[in-house]
């Protein structure tokens, strides 16, 4: 039997008219599997009996063991236990006007080795397969359904580094953005990277007009260096020149995010070296605190006033600067704090 989750829409077409159905039947399926949220083949009446039971036998639609902890600032995170016994985190997180964000995961652990990152502890274990990471999404956009009808953001910023999966996420991303199932749309879809530069360039050419976010977090190659072992084989000069022209959707900026850690990366010097790194770039610059956890060791969060001062002086250059606010510590689900403890 066939996973229901790994086919694309074309794929899914394909496999009907070698079933001999007809080709539209994949537009029904993805509509009431993704849209209407339907769990059994044998339910959708508008298929003949003797067509949803070949469709029984042939595709399976799976069904993951999960869990969640709440935090009291409306923060969920959900725990997948994976077929082989893996786990993964993922994050719905509540913004204004009764929007929501998915933080979903693309790998069990993660090779970067990043310093301020709780995943890199677990190191490598495996990548997600594309109906891991479309599982994710569905799951918690059902939950979401039950309470509102907008539809929600989709951040690869969880478990792992989404570039590092590079084919079975851009094949989760044509799932989740078919007009005919969930119907997420680019614009609402950011993949987060920490900068592998030969990827950005390949999804320049696959996946054109998504946003894209770069965990910048040192704007010299010393620190950069030290915190995120990827700059050693891409440092900032090539990874500035690989996206400063990413095709974005209208009206969108590149995103650069950049985590405050007490003493290291907040001081003048970075100030003045950010301007002259970001400012000829269309870009939104995201401070984040340093989410202290188990793991972040000798790595501590720059103080508010720090962060706020931190980012008048770049507004003051005519910088476009936000602050983000940590959701979900108490439960482990802000910035580099997943690791799938709750097992």
């Amino acid at each position: 039997m066939q996973n229901f989750f790994n086919f694309t829409l074309f794929e899914l077409e394909e496999y009907m008219l070698e079933l001999g159905l007809d080709k539209y039947r994949a537009r029904q399926l993805f509509n009431f599997i993704y849209a209407k949220g339907f769990d059994e083949f044998l339910d959708i009446s508008v298929l003949k009996k003797t067509d949803r039971n070949m469709l029984s036998e042939k595709l399976f639609i799976p069904k993951l063991e999960s869990s969640l902890i709440k935090d009291t600032d409306g923060t969920t995170k959900f725990l997948f236990k994976l077929l082989d016994g893996q786990a993964v985190e993922s994050v719905l997180i509540p913004m204004k006007e009764e929007k929501n964000t998915i933080c979903v995961s693309t790998q069990v652990g993660c090779k970067m080795n990043c310093k301020f990152c709780a995943t890199a502890k677990l190191g490598f274990i495996r990548n997600l397969q594309p109906w891991e990471i479309v599982y994710q999404v569905r799951y918690i956009y059902n939950q979401i359904k039950k309470e509102t009808y907008k539809t929600p953001n989709i951040v690869f910023m969880g478990m792992g580094e989404p570039l590092d999966n590079y084919e079975n996420v851009i094949k989760a991303v044509l799932i989740i953005n078919n007009e005919y199932g969930l119907s997420i749309s680019r614009r609402r879809i950011t993949i987060s990277t920490c900068g592998i530069v030969p990827k950005i360039e390949e999804l320049k050419r696959d996946l054109a007009y998504i946003n894209l976010a770069v965990s910048l977090n040192a704007a010299d190659n010393l620190k950069r260096s030290y915190l995120m072992p990827i700059n050693n084989s891409y440092p900032i000069e090539e990874l500035i020149n690989s996206v400063k022209d990413f095709p974005l959707p209208e009206r969108k900026r590149l995103t650069f995010e950049y985590i405050m850690i007490k003493g290291f990366n907040d001081t003048q010097e970075d100030i003045k070296n950010l301007v002259k790194l970001l400012k000829p770039i269309k870009c939104k610059l995201n401070l984040i605190p340093l989410n202290k956890h188990l793991y972040s060791e000798n790595l501590y969060p720059s103080s508010i006033q720090t962060i706020e001062n931190f980012a008048k002086q770049l507004r003051d250059k005519n910088m476009f600067v936000t602050v983000r606010k940590s959701k979900g510590k108490s439960i482990n689900a802000a910035c580099g704090m997943l690791v799938a403890t709750m097992r």
